[in-house]
């Protein structure tokens, strides 16, 4: 498959997804903490590599293609970057809105 960077295997935002689940789920257990905190922080850097640069220069997207993809068979289709870029700025807005919210400690908005 070529590398059209318009094109993305759908399993690798299925990943990142997963992934996401993890870390806010981490994020809502330990809230609040410095560790929901860093994690946020974290999760916010991820959404804004996503967002500017695209879903496929993310640290999540790295992992899957590095390390998960070549254990697979290839994908029997492709889909366009263009939704899962748009659902990390989503992410990012309400990440930074999230952020924002538990360093001012307001710990019921974040």
């Amino acid at each position: 498959m070529s590398q059209d960077p318009t094109q993305l295997d759908p399993r690798g935002p299925r990943f990142t997804a997963g992934v996401t689940l993890v870390i806010f789920a981490v994020v809502l257990l330990t809230a609040p903490s410095t560790v929901a905190i860093v994690l946020l922080a974290v999760q916010t850097a991820f959404f804004a590599l996503g967002a500017g640069r695209g879903v496929q220069y993310t640290p999540t997207a790295f992992v899957f293609r590095k390390l998960i993809r070549p254990r697979l068979a290839a994908p029997s289709h492709t889909e366009d970057a263009k939704p899962p870029r748009f659902a990390q700025t989503v992410g990012l807005v309400f990440t930074v809105v999230a952020l924002a919210a538990f360093v001012a400690d307001l710990d019921t908005l974040g």
